[in-house]
């Protein structure tokens, strides 16, 4: 599945997983990014964040090597 997949399901289908994470650059207002993405099976932690960080970051160049002040990644239910 690709990061594209992963971050933005279809309308009306959400990601197995909730997310925030909030980036924060020198001379840049900071910047909050949610969604709910499916990591592939057996997937970490880890290689979320850094599947998440380099998506929102490829969308936000301005915020490349920024540093991550947030980050929530949790199952998608109540």
């Amino acid at each position: 599945m690709s990061t594209a997949q992963q971050t933005e399901q279809s309308a009306g289908r959400e990601g197995s997983h909730f997310f925030v994470l909030t980036l924060e650059k020198r001379d840049q207002p900071p910047l909050t990014a949610e969604g709910t993405c499916t990591p592939h099976p057996g997937s970490t932690r880890q290689t979320v964040y850094r599947m998440l960080y380099d998506a929102v970051t490829a969308k936000n160049p301005r915020m490349a090597g920024a540093v991550v002040t947030f980050f929530l990644v949790e199952p998608n239910r109540l």
